[in-house]
C-alpha cells in the first residue's frame, strides 16, 4: 500500500516510510494466527463502513457468521492469495411482502445494558 500511494502520489511521503518500518518490524515477528485475528478485526472496520454506507443508499445488509469459512475460502480460491474469510455480508432490498419479521416490534438491549459510562 505504501508503494502504491507513492507512485500514485509521485512521491515519498516519510510519514509513510516510517509507517511502513513500524509495520515491518512488528507484523512478520508475530505468530500467524496472531495477524489472521488481527486482519479480521481490521476486516470489520472496513465491514461495519459498508453497512452504514449501504443502509445510507437505502440498500439492505445482514452481518454473517458462522458459516464454513474453509469451505468458502476454497470455493473463492482465497488461501492462494494469502486470504482468510472471516465474515459474509449479504447485500439487496427486503421483501417486506414475504418477510414475516418485518412487522413484528425489533426486540434490543437497553442501552444501560450494553454501554458503560466513564466519568
Amino acid at each position: 500500500m505504501v508503494d502504491l500511494t507513492n507512485t500514485i502520489r509521485d512521491m515519498k511521503n516519510e510519514g509513510w516510510e516510517n509507517y511502513r518500518q513500524i509495520v515491518l518490524n512488528s507484523y512478520p515477528q508475530k505468530d500467524a494466527e496472531e495477524n489472521v485475528n488481527h486482519a479480521a478485526k481490521q476486516a470489520y472496520i472496513a465491514f461495519a463502513q459498508d453497512i452504514t454506507a449501504a443502509a445510507f443508499e437505502g440498500v439492505d445488509t445482514t452481518p454473517l457468521e458462522g458459516f464454513d469459512a474453509d469451505a468458502l475460502d476454497e470455493i473463492l480460491g482465497l488461501r492462494a492469495k494469502g486470504l482468510r474469510s472471516c465474515v459474509m455480508l449479504p447485500v439487496g432490498y427486503r421483501d417486506s411482502e414475504n418477510d414475516w419479521l418485518v412487522n413484528l416490534t425489533k426486540v434490543r438491549k437497553r442501552k444501560e445494558d450494553l454501554v458503560t459510562l466513564i466519568d
